[in-house]
This record gives C-alpha cells, sequence and structure tokens, in this order.
C-alpha cells in the first residue's frame, strides 16, 4: 500500500514508511537483535520474552509469535515490549493486531514518549483510521501540553480535514512557543481557496473503505473551483455515512447558500442543529446570514454576519457581506442605533474587509514568491501587524528574518519592522488586539435573530417575465478581409513562442468612433511591437467606414501613434460634437482632438498636465463632476520599467517565463479635470480617487450603475481588490471607494482575481444594471447581480456561468442581443497569456464563449463547435467591442488577437425578431451622455439600457443603446432620464428604427 501524505508528515512515498517507522521504532533496527541465534537448541530454561527476542534476531517471524501471547501477559506494562510484539504481528501480517499493540504501547506510557505516540499514529493511519490517530494526538496533547511535535501532527490533521476551528488554538500556541514555519503560518489563517493535495485522503478512503470523512478534502476543491453541484454530491455520500460529521455539514450549507437552493435549508438547519459546536463556527452563521438576505430579511442577516465575526473575525467575506448588508438594512428594521453610528460599523467593517483582503494578497504573493521572499514575508507581517494580530506578525517577520536579502527585491529593514512589534509585545498580550479597532468592539446583539420559513425572495420578487424561448445560436463570420479590415496589432513577433513577458501579455485595444458623423461607425485600433516606453511600435490605425467596407486613413487623419498601445477611450473631450481619441501606452498616453474635417491634431502637450510616462491599460471619457465637460479616466497597471526588465525563471523547466502581476507594485490610477478651457489637470487626490489598497486597473466602465444620481467608476484590477467610486453627495465633488460593501471588490469568498473584461447590462430584465467580469483560470469569471439599489450579489454558481468559463482565460466581454430576442447573450474573448513549454498549443489558444438564458433564467454555453470558422477555432483573444458596421440592425464585434490580425464578426444570425436603438445627445449635460438611463415599455415588457464610457478591456464600444424585442414590433414608449436628473418621455416610438434623441427634443 503506497502512503502520500501531507507535505510535512511523509516526504517519503512508499510502502516502506510505515515499515520502516515500525522497525526503527520497535527496536528491531538494533544491530544486536539481527544476530544469528539457533533457536529451540537452547538446553537451559529461557522466558518467554528472551525466546520471543532470540527469534526476532534471527528473523523467525513465526516462532517468535508462538511466545508473544505469553509475553503480553507477563509485560502488558511494558511500552518497549508492546512495541516488539507489534512488530512481530505486523511480520505475521496481522496489521490490525499490530497498530492495536502500537496504540496500547502509547497509552501504557501515559503518552509520555513522543516516538511511542508518534508510531501509533503512523500505523493507524497507515490503514486509513486517520480520525482515531487524531483522538489519540489530541489526547496526548491534552495531557503533555509541552508536546509540540504532537501538537503540530494534530494541528496540520485538522487542517487537512478541513476543522480549521479546533486547529487554529494549536497553532497559535505553537507560534507563542516559536515552533512554526512557512507552511503553518500560511494554513493557520487560511479561510479562502484550499491549497493542500487530496492524493492521501483519497488513499485513506481506499484503506479505510468505511470511513467516508476524507472525502472532505475533495468535496472543498469541487467548491472552491465552482463545481458545486459535484461538491454537494460528494458531501451528502460523506453525511449518508457520517450525518454528525460537522465539516461536511457546514460546507453542505454554505453550498446549497451559493447554489441559491434556499429551500433546502430548512432540512440542513435542523440536521446540523443538533450537532455539537455547530453555533461556534463561523460558517455556520454566515449560510444564516445568507438565508435571512435571499428573503430580504436584513436585520436577521446582518445579526448573523456579526455572529459570524465573533466566532472568527479573520474572515474577509463575512466583514464584506456585514457592510453591504448593513448599507441595505432600513432604519426601521430593528435598528435603534443612530445613523452616525452605524456609518462608523459599516466604515469600520469595510476597513477591516479591506485589510483582510491586503493580507489575503500578501499571503499570495509571498506563496507566488517561493515562500522564499524576505520582502513579502516582511508584507505580510506588517500587515498582520496593522490588523491587531502582533503574534503572528512577529512570527512573519522572524520568517522573513531567515531568508537572505536578494538583488532582484527591493531592500526592506526586516529588523527594524520586527523590532516595531516586539515592542508592542507582552507575556499577556493577546492574540487579537482590540484597542483603536472599533469593528471588533462594536455590538449589534439588539438586532434579531434571522427567522427563516419565508421562500419569498428580493431577487425573485424583481424577476421579468419568464423565458418561454430559447435564444438563437449566433452566426458571427470574420469579414475582416472582405470588407478591407488587415491589421495585426500584435505586442510582439514571438507570440507563439514560450516565455513571453508580462509587458506583452495585455494585446492592444481600439474603438468604435463615427469620426466624420456620417452614421456609419468607424474603427481605430492600437499597435504595439516595440520596447515600452519608447515610441518604436507598429502605427496605430485609423478606419473609416464606407457603406460596410473599411479604409485605413490613419497617416491622413494624423493618428498615427506608435507608441506601445494598449487601450482606446473615445469620446467628445471639448463639447464640440465630434467624438475625440484617447489612446493608452505603456509610456505616454496621447490625445487626439478631432478637427472636424477627418483630420486630427495631437492635443496631449495642451490637454494633459506634465509627461505622464506610465503603463496605462484603459481608459474612459466621461462628465464625472457633473459640469457638462467630458473628464478623463485613466487606469494603469504594474508601476515602473521594471514588467520590462525582469523575467522570471521556470527552474523545474529550465526556461525563462513570465512573471505574475503581483510580482511586480501597482500603479495608481489618474482622474484628469476638464477645466473648460482646453486643458486638463490631476484631480485624483483632490476628488478622492484613491483607493485604500492600489489596483493594477485593466477594465473600466464609467455611468450610473446604482441608478443615483451622478457617475459611478467601477475599475476591474488585476489580483486585488476592484474599486467601486460613487459621489459622497451630490453638493460634494468628493469621490469615496465602496467596493466591498458594494459587492464588487472580490468574488463570493472574498477571493481578488485576475480581473478584465467587464460587461455591464440589465441581463435579468429587472431594471438595474448586472456586471460581469472576467477571470484567469481555475476562476470563474463573475456574474455580479444587483439586488436594490447599488448593491450587487455574486451569483455566477446560481446563473450556471462557473464550469465552463473555469478553465479559461477571459479577456473582452460584453452583453449582447445577437438575435434580437430581448434576451441579453454574453459573449468573452479568451486566450492565455503564454505557452508552458511542456504543454499543447491549444491551452494557449481558447475558444470565443457565448452564453445565453435558458427558459430557467439561468445560462447556458452555447456549442459552437459547428457554427463558422472563427466560433469553431481557437484564438489568443484580447479585446472585444461592439459595432454595427453595416447598419442593419444587428450587432457585430470586433476582436483583438496575439496571435493572429483583428477579427470583425458580422452578425449574420438569421431571425425575425425586431429591435431599437438610440443615440443620445445632451444639452445641459455633456454631449456624449454618459450615465443617461433608457427604459424602453411594450406591453407587459420593459428593457432598461444606460450610455457607458469605457466599455471594459482596452476599448471603447459604439455609443449606441440597442434594444431586441423579439416577434413583437408594436410601436413602444420611451423613457430617458438623463444625467442631470431630468426626464423625457415619448410615445408610440416606431421599431425597426435607429432614433437620434437631443435632450429635450422629439426623437429622429
Amino acid at each position: 500500500m503506497e502512503i502520500i501524505w501531507y507535505r510535512r508528515m511523509f516526504p517519503i512515498g512508499s510502502c516502506l514508511v510505515v515499515l520502516c517507522v515500525l522497525s526503527a521504532m520497535t527496536g528491531c533496527g538494533d544491530e544486536s537483535a539481527r544476530e544469528s541465534t539457533s533457536v529451540g537448541v537452547e538446553t537451559k530454561e529461557v522466558s518467554s520474552l528472551d525466546s520471543m527476542r532470540a527469534a526476532i534476531r534471527s528473523g523467525d517471524w513465526k516462532t517468535a509469535d508462538q511466545f508473544s501471547e505469553a509475553v503480553l501477559i507477563s509485560h502488558s506494562d511494558d511500552p518497549e515490549v508492546l512495541s516488539q510484539v507489534a512488530r512481530v504481528a505486523h511480520e505475521n501480517k496481522r496489521p490490525d493486531a499490530a497498530i492495536g499493540l502500537l496504540v496500547d504501547a502509547a497509552q501504557v506510557g501515559e503518552l509520555a514518549d513522543v516516538a511511542a505516540v508518534r508510531r501509533a499514529v503512523t500505523g493507524l493511519i497507515s490503514v486509513g483510521r486517520v480520525f482515531d490517530a487524531m483522538e489519540l494526538l489530541a489526547e496526548a496533547v491534552k495531557r503533555h501540553p509541552d508536546q509540540n511535535e504532537s501538537r503540530r501532527w494534530l494541528f496540520d490533521f485538522l487542517v487537512i480535514f478541513e476543522r480549521h476551528t479546533e486547529a487554529v488554538p494549536h497553532g497559535r500556541e505553537l507560534v507563542r512557543r516559536r515552533k512554526f514555519d512557512a507552511e503553518l503560518l500560511i494554513e493557520l489563517s487560511n479561510t479562502e481557496k484550499r491549497d493542500l493535495e487530496n492524493d492521501s485522503l483519497d488513499q485513506m478512503v481506499e484503506r479505510n473503505p468505511d470511513d467516508k470523512r476524507p472525502l472532505i478534502g475533495a468535496a472543498k476543491k469541487l467548491f472552491d473551483q465552482g463545481k458545486l453541484v459535484g461538491s454537494e454530491a460528494m458531501l451528502r455520500e460523506i453525511l449518508d455515512v457520517h450525518p454528525l460529521y460537522l465539516p461536511a455539514q457546514l460546507l453542505r450549507g454554505r453550498t446549497l447558500a451559493d447554489l441559491g437552493r434556499f429551500d433546502e435549508l430548512e432540512e440542513w438547519s435542523e440536521a446540523i442543529s443538533g450537532l455539537r459546536g455547530h453555533d461556534a463556527e463561523w460558517m455556520y452563521w454566515s449560510v444564516q446570514g445568507d438565508w435571512a438576505r435571499f428573503a430580504g430579511d436584513y436585520a436577521g442577516a446582518a445579526r448573523a454576519y456579526w455572529e459570524a465575526t465573533r466566532r472568527n473575525a479573520d474572515v474577509a467575506l463575512v466583514w464584506a457581506k456585514l457592510a453591504s448588508t448593513l448599507r441595505q438594512m432600513p432604519e426601521t428594521d430593528g435598528n435603534d442605533t443612530s445613523a452616525t453610528q452605524m456609518e462608523t460599523t459599516i466604515d469600520a467593517a469595510q476597513r477591516r474587509a479591506n485589510r483582510l483582503s491586503q493580507a489575503i494578497q500578501a499571503k499570495k504573493r509571498f506563496d507566488r514568491a517561493g515562500r522564499d521572499s524576505r520582502v513579502e514575508a516582511a508584507n505580510v507581517a506588517s500587515t498582520l501587524f496593522s490588523l491587531g494580530r502582533p503574534w503572528e506578525a512577529e512570527a512573519w517577520a522572524a520568517i522573513a528574518l531567515g531568508f537572505p536579502a536578494s538583488a532582484d527585491e527591493p531592500e526592506v529593514d526586516v529588523n527594524a519592522i520586527r523590532q516595531k512589534i516586539v515592542k508592542s509585545l507582552r507575556r499577556d498580550t493577546p492574540w487579537q488586539v482590540i484597542d483603536e479597532r472599533t469593528e471588533l468592539a462594536c455590538d449589534l446583539s439588539h438586532l434579531p435573530k434571522p427567522k427563516h420559513g419565508s421562500s419569498g425572495s428580493v431577487l425573485a420578487a424583481k424577476s421579468a417575465p419568464p423565458v418561454t424561448v430559447a435564444s438563437v445560436m449566433p452566426t458571427l463570420q470574420n469579414e475582416a478581409v472582405e470588407r478591407g479590415l488587415k491589421f495585426f496589432g500584435r505586442t510582439r513577433d514571438d507570440l507563439d513562442q514560450p516565455g513571453i513577458p508580462i509587458y506583452a501579455e495585455l494585446g492592444c485595444g481600439g474603438g468604435a468612433i463615427d469620426f466624420d458623423l456620417d452614421g456609419w461607425c468607424d474603427l481605430y485600433l492600437s499597435a504595439a511591437g516595440g520596447t515600452p516606453p519608447h515610441r518604436d511600435s507598429s502605427p496605430n490605425a485609423l478606419w473609416r467606414n464606407l457603406n460596410g467596407r473599411l479604409i485605413d486613413i490613419g497617416s491622413q487623419s494624423g493618428t498615427t501613434d506608435m507608441g506601445f498601445g494598449q487601450g482606446v477611450a473615445v469620446g467628445d473631450l471639448n463639447e464640440d460634437g465630434f467624438p475625440d481619441l484617447l489612446v493608452l501606452n505603456y509610456g505616454e498616453n496621447v490625445v487626439y482632438i478631432n478637427n472636424g474635417d477627418g483630420t486630427f491634431s495631437d492635443a496631449t502637450a495642451d490637454l494633459m498636465p506634465g509627461p505622464l510616462s506610465r503603463w496605462s491599460s484603459s481608459g474612459a471619457i466621461a462628465d464625472v463632476d457633473g459640469d457638462g465637460l467630458s473628464d478623463i479616466v485613466v487606469l494603469n497597471y504594474c508601476a515602473g520599467l521594471d514588467p520590462v526588465t525582469d523575467s522570471c525563471v521556470d527552474e523545474a523547466k529550465g526556461i525563462h517565463k513570465s512573471c505574475a502581476p503581483i510580482y511586480f507594485s501597482a500603479e495608481a490610477d489618474n482622474l484628469f479635470h476638464n477645466r473648460g478651457d482646453g486643458t486638463f489637470t490631476d484631480v485624483t487626490e483632490d476628488w478622492g480617487f484613491e483607493p485604500a489598497i492600489l489596483g493594477r486597473g485593466l477594465g473600466v466602465v464609467v455611468s450610473s450603475l446604482d441608478g443615483s444620481p451622478g457617475l459611478d467608476i467601477f475599475v476591474a484590477n488585476d489580483m486585488s481588490n476592484n474599486h467601486y467610486y460613487s459621489r459622497i453627495s451630490s453638493d460634494s465633488m468628493r469621490l469615496v471607494e465602496s467596493g466591498i460593501s458594494r459587492g464588487l471588490a472580490t468574488d463570493d469568498r472574498s477571493n481578488p482575481q485576475a480581473s478584465m473584461g467587464i460587461a455591464t447590462a440589465d441581463m435579468d430584465r429587472d431594471g438595474d444594471l448586472d456586471i460581469y467580469i472576467t477571470n484567469f483560470e481555475d476562476e470563474y469569471n463573475t456574474f455580479h447581480q444587483q439586488n436594490g439599489s447599488g448593491f450587487w450579489l455574486d451569483r455566477t454558481l446560481q446563473q450556471n456561468l462557473s464550469e465552463a468559463a473555469f478553465p479559461m482565460v477571459g479577456f473582452g466581454s460584453e452583453a449582447v442581443d445577437f438575435d434580437n430576442d430581448g434576451l441579453l447573450e454574453l459573449v468573452v474573448a479568451n486566450g492565455h497569456v503564454d505557452f508552458p513549454a511542456s504543454e499543447s498549443e491549444s491551452e494557449y489558444l481558447q475558444p470565443m464563449q457565448v452564453y445565453y438564458q435558458d427558459t430557467d433564467g439561468r445560462f447556458s454555453i452555447f456549442d459552437t463547435a459547428r457554427s463558422g470558422r472563427y466560433l469553431s477555432a481557437n484564438h489568443s483573444g484580447r479585446a472585444l467591442w461592439t459595432i454595427d458596421i453595416d447598419r442593419n440592425g444587428k450587432v457585430d464585434l470586433v476582436v483583438t488577437h496575439q496571435t493572429e490580425p483583428v477579427a470583425l464578426l458580422v452578425n449574420q444570425t438569421e431571425t425575425d425578431h425586431h429591435r431599437i436603438a438610440f443615440r443620445l445627445v445632451g444639452r445641459s449635460v455633456s454631449r456624449d451622455a454618459i450615465g443617461a438611463v433608457v427604459v424602453v415599455e411594450q406591453e407587459d415588457h420593459r428593457w432598461t439600457g444606460v450610455v457607458s464610457a469605457g466599455d471594459g478591456y482596452l476599448c471603447s464600444n459604439e455609443r449606441v443603446v440597442r434594444f431586441g424585442l423579439g416577434a413583437n414590433k408594436m410601436p413602444v414608449t420611451v423613457n430617458i432620464t438623463w444625467p442631470d436628473g431630468s426626464e423625457q418621455r415619448m410615445d408610440q416610438v416606431a421599431v425597426d428604427r435607429e432614433w437620434t434623441i437631443v435632450q429635450g427634443q422629439e426623437p429622429f
């Protein structure tokens, strides 16, 4: 039997592990025991023990076994003899007897002998009796608290079996005793994704099929992968045999809540309430909070989440949910706390969630750096110290001191960090210091506990009419060449080879721009290929649309920037009615002002304050402060030029590879205010466009996202919290970042993801905007469903959007109604960032995915294998944006790639459905009317759309609000809420047309 155990326990992997441990620890490895002796020829009388030992020395195990029973009768209180008899039983193929004797040997010695305990534990796990081994270790530690080795084994076992609440006190004690290493510190407060192997647990089930509890590892892994149906089935398998196994019950409750199967939680709640210690678990209270929030019981949900923080103050997702729920809770909902006190509690909860998320990210950076980075370990120490966890912080500082300084890392005074921490420590210092941390002292016990039993849901109450007809699979044909578009905006020439540097991974973007106002939307495309920050790349290009054919007029128009091109933002910067261009580069960004005669002027020096040379990715042009003039939002990625010069090495494969983004410092984003005199000023700091944790920005959307007055800015960050900015009040031009309490900073487990693309639309037709975010492989793309005014819930799993995205690396994404049936599809451009040298090209090139809404209101994925040449092939997709290139009322797509030219996907889907579209022009507001909300009503159906800027990843969509109407061709009623709050209503508006609406005027 093979033994592969948790990495710190048994680094050897064969049946020799148990055999050698048994041999060495029972004394048979002693050379004197191997002397040749003739058994049975002794003339003098000898004792049974002497006879057994003589047989052992000669290797005659059968003869030795004949004396075992007599030896046990005479020496049942001698641990050493019991161990020797155990060896005899083992050699005679009686493992159960051998293990029982090893346990007896340890017990006879009052569990004081660490070696005897270790022998017994090793024997027990060799036959799959791991829970008996844990009980033995727990008893040993209870009787002998100074047995650090036994305590460490117990800690490791409890962690791997998802018994974290029991494990934590032992881990903390080992830290206080200074018996720790990096692995222990990483697992000590890990409430996120499981990072332990499960092979050993699977083998436990093979050895002891009657014990299903080791399946908990595989169930948690499935849960982390978003494969909740499989996870729940495995948990059921465990609970059918072990209904009292608390970790499985807890995880099942969380799985049911994430699946949205709240009707099954009544039975779950009854089952778990009979288990001892269930209400001491943060996960139990978190599920209760999710259940109450689903039913609209915000006071009960807040109380449950608060109870969860009292059980474990280190779970970021619970603090985030608490902050969000408190902000949604009506003042009459059992709340006798003043508004000021409540706001203080919300801010404190959000601040703790942010800091915990920062600690999670710091640990991830340390892990990805190989667990030997002095700088990253010191960063973890500082972050934990700010959270009020000085003992843990000091341990991390000590770990950091053990690593040598590296020339590849910045200098850090680890000793100074450690001394600062040490000065705060006393013998009686608690593990968690509460001083000056108001979130830990807040008392919400006055709120009522959840009262379950209601099957209603806030989400269900707002749902649109049910879907009765399945969407038509789109037919998208790449007609770039046929329409004259020949452009390849790649970042390097060797993107089909392993070792792509990080600065070349993002790809190039572009945008839709009707620069000549002829109604035929044109294209602007960025290129790269040089070395940042120099202007030595291939030129960008402007493509004029002449009745559906594209002509390159880049040189004539004066828009052939040669910086290292990334994203493109389109908008009217000078409010003259002609759209302008903002080109985002790794290096200096460029602003092109539309002269209105087919040419552009490079106004960078006049408009932008100073030569900012940064790695910019995406941008947006929108009137953030509502003064009628468009401002500029610029996202930045990694700081400095290290991403250009540094590379990482895969020592196992002996190749250079791309470094992870967290290897480099994040760069702050920028916000520039339009002064109205042709210049802009940097108001990043003045307007509060500064988050608690800097992000590496990749995707941006600016619009009226929460339905409240004023524009909101949503930023998708790579491997750190996403950011959501909104104005504090209409009287103050000051932004506040509230991604945590809004429910948009992370996924529903508080895992910061590698967020890139963004699709914003009313995907469930309940009148508010939902947000879909693409992420890296092993992370599902996240569907955030808006629930109420300005609060979102991660509903990815309930919407069936997790599994298909899990192996993909998603970049650009848009919500599009390809067949105009009134239901939006989600389209995602996928492609990996680098070639693993030993793996197939197909993993770098990935298929575009199109999700549609099926008749049960959830999403399914189209099988596009036979849907034309482009959709059936794999690509290295990057930016993706919308355009109607041929003006036939069907939405087309433009997609950029790393290893092939730009694709123009023309929508040739055959349907008889109707549609309507609107171009809005502001008068008392900015001409672009970013943030205007359009509501279309037709009989009992209602659709909501908004005018947005940024539009996601490195791109700008055609600025038209489009609606599919299905088979109904009746005129519609249109209601527009302009960004200044003014409203405009139009009745009997004909369909199958594209209308232009100037604020306050009749459509034409």
